[in-house]
């Protein structure tokens, strides 16, 4: 008996199939870029409201440790002391927020500045009201939304046209826009 040779028929792939599979390619490139670029602002923006949502709650239990201060008047008075392992209460530093939320003045934490203002001076009266906001530091590639709260505790929004710097949200600005649904 003869043993039967197979021939391989093996070929290389075809120009034609480079370029279809190229072209399936960029095509679902450029559909799916945009969607990842959109769920980082979405998650950015996520991020925000939930800081202005915690740095209000922080507002009313410093109020209340602190009634003849009132309100904080920054940041970094609400927050721990980063490195700091038992962290205790003063009006300099309520242990009420993240240590690294003050930092988001000056340099940005997912996405945005953040700003907080109380009115009065310092060391004076008691702060009666305040007005925290959150500003997209890369205007619709970090975020495409601007958040802010006031002593109501509602926290309000707006959709800015061109870029604005950190300290543009104040508390008049923020009670003149819509609250958020």
């Amino acid at each position: 008996m003869v043993p039967f040779k197979v021939k391989s028929q093996s070929r290389g792939i075809s120009l034609v199939e480079v370029v279809l599979m190229l072209a399936l390619a960029l095509v679902l490139g450029a559909a799916l870029i945009p969607r990842v670029l959109n769920s980082r602002i979405e998650a950015n923006e996520a991020a925000a409201i939930a800081n202005v949502d915690v740095i209000t709650s922080a507002q009313e239990s410093y109020k209340t440790a602190y009634p003849r201060i009132g309100y904080a008047d920054s940041l970094g008075a609400l927050a721990l002391i980063c490195g700091e392992r038992n962290c205790k209460p003063t009006p300099e530093h309520a242990c009420l927020i993240d240590c690294n939320l003050p930092k988001a003045t000056r340099q940005a934490k997912d996405g945005y500045f953040y700003q907080l203002g109380a009115d009065g001076l310092p060391g004076q009266a008691s702060h009666t009201r305040y007005g925290i906001g959150a500003i997209a530091a890369i205007l619709h590639r970090t975020g495409d939304h601007d958040y802010c709260a006031t002593e109501d505790a509602r926290i309000r929004y707006r959709e800015p046209k061109v870029a604005s710097g950190p300290g543009s949200l104040d508390r008049a600005a923020c009670a003149t826009l819509p609250v958020m649904p």
